[in-house]
């Protein structure tokens, strides 16, 4: 009960500012800059994770594609060929 007591002394003597310092600054801002800052992480992630999705996703120029479509166009023809199917 002591303590409480000086606690609540203590509060009576601050001004304005002081508490306005205490409650706005050391309390509501910290928490506010941290919800801040694990949201700018979450976005950070997502934007890395659809960058490596892309990246995986058009990492093969358009010319090696159309190169390995036309290997594959022409195996295909012969196995056809082979099976006495044309194309």
């Amino acid at each position: 009960d002591h303590l409480y007591e000086q606690v609540e002394a203590q509060y009576r003597n601050l001004t304005e500012n002081e508490i306005r310092t205490l409650v706005v600054d050391d309390k509501w801002m910290a928490s506010i800059e941290n919800a801040i800052g694990r949201q700018i992480e979450r976005l950070i992630e997502g934007l890395v994770n659809r960058v490596t999705a892309l990246e995986g996703r058009y990492a093969k120029p358009l010319p090696e594609l159309e190169c390995q479509v036309e290997d594959y166009r022409a195996k295909v023809g012969g196995h056809l060929k082979r099976m006495e199917l044309s194309v």
